[in-house]
């Protein structure tokens, strides 16, 4: 799918499949989801010599069965070329696959709890926390995603997992599965800091 914007700005649509037969499964996924999430680019288009592609990506998910759909839309500052934007998109999501690998491989499961103990409650902005990844199913209605909710212990109960767990580790993500939710802890992806990531650079260029 593609939409137009302004003359400058335009917006394409991809859905992608990965499979959610298991609980690593899922975790593999949300983590794609999560390394996706933001991800901005500067792009030459080479192909053509038309000058630079400005891109952005945004994600969210569903499930559907025994599967994960990751909903990918980027929004692209100049020349429409979509086939190029489709090409890096599919490489660079090849190269995310990768990492998330690496990152689940070191994975610590901290808890899990069955989903009917927990409430999905939105919080204000200056208490979102990008370091807890939770599915976008599970958002309450009027909650902004991916940030804008997390999940509570029922009954006037703190956050789960709390802050504290959140401050001890690189990343938490909360996956839900066979009704319940499972929370691994790990590690920081390499782009967390503004040390590590070099702003603009796509090392995937054709």
């Amino acid at each position: 799918m593609i939409e137009s914007k302004d003359n400058d700005s335009w917006e394409a649509a991809w859905e992608v499949e990965f499979p959610a037969t298991n609980r690593e499964e899922l975790l593999l996924a949300m983590v794609v989801r999560d390394l996706l999430h933001g991800a901005s680019f500067d792009v030459e288009a080479a192909e053509t010599g038309e000058g630079n592609l400005a891109i952005d990506y945004v994600t969210g998910d569903e499930i559907d069965g025994q599967g994960y759909i990751l909903l990918v839309t980027v929004e692209v500052t100049g020349p429409r070329e979509r086939e190029a934007i489709q090409e890096v998109t599919e490489q660079l999501l090849e190269q995310l696959v990768d990492e998330a690998e690496e990152l689940v491989g070191e994975r610590k499961l901290l808890a899990a709890t069955p989903l009917d103990d927990l409430v999905f409650k939105p919080v204000p902005e200056d208490e979102e926390r990008w370091d807890l990844v939770v599915a976008d199913w599970l958002a309450p209605d009027g909650a902004v995603v991916p940030y804008g909710f997390r999940p509570f212990e029922s009954g006037g109960g703190e956050a789960w997992p709390p802050n504290r767990d959140l401050d001890a580790h690189g990343r938490i993500v909360a996956v839900p599965f066979d009704g319940h939710l499972h929370l691994f802890a790990i590690p920081a992806p390499a782009g967390d800091t503004e040390d590590d990531l070099a702003p603009g650079d796509l090392p995937i260029l054709t």
